[in-house]
């Protein structure tokens, strides 16, 4: 497949899956939402890990994250969410990602929205890129495979993340997908800079 030919394959299961995802209702949400919560806090690497990322969900069309990052706090894990920086670094692309320590869950619940997507982000704090030890990050996406490929939104900003932590560190962090029931497809294509996930995590399935 072709460069351009699996571009197009791409951006055609972002819209069916994201077609999907707006039929999804408040209830079918909040209770995906819990089912996967409880799932993670079983995991051995969730229960193990000192240092965690995770995503501040969308309002709508998403798994709801609030409650697993309260849990986060509970168990005494350092917490990193992401920011995204419209500034140019050496190194990076421009519109990179950076994920920045919150201390306190009370600090999360006074975030405001930043930025082109209007999310809630931290402005400050320290960098899991300048550190080099996250143990886990909990990953978005729109789409993923039980054999654990994902896709995102199309902006690259996990990719590139990945890569230059890679890069950096020689290491990466252990990545958890975590989906809802409808956001699980049969196959997805990949390019090289795809890293796949080490576990997956989707509400009314097994783990994977």
């Amino acid at each position: 497949m072709t460069s351009v030919s699996l571009k197009e394959a791409k951006n055609q299961l972002r819209k069916q899956i994201k077609r999907t995802l707006k039929g999804i209702s408040r209830e079918s949400l909040i209770i995906q939402s819990h089912d996967i919560h409880q799932k993670l806090l079983q995991l051995d690497r969730f229960q193990q890990c000192k240092k965690i990322a995770i995503f501040m969900n969308m309002p709508d069309s998403e798994v709801k994250t609030m409650d697993i990052i309260k849990s986060c706090y509970q168990h005494g894990k350092d917490v990193y969410l992401p920011r995204c920086n419209p500034f140019e670094v050496e190194g990076r692309k421009k519109n990179f990602l950076s994920m920045l320590q919150v201390p306190t869950f009370n600090d999360v619940l006074n975030l405001q929205p930043q930025g082109k997507y209007q999310l809630l982000e931290p402005i400050s704090g320290i960098d899991a890129i300048e550190q080099g030890d996250l143990d886990v990050i909990i990953m978005p996406g729109v789409a993923f495979t039980k054999t654990k490929k994902r896709i995102g939104h199309g902006a690259g900003f996990y990719d590139e993340f990945l890569n230059y932590y890679f890069k950096k560190f020689q290491r990466k962090p252990y990545l958890i997908g975590i989906a809802l029931q409808e956001q699980l497809v049969d196959d997805i294509p990949t390019e090289e800079h795809d890293f796949p996930l080490d576990k997956l995590i989707v509400a009314n399935h097994d783990v994977y």
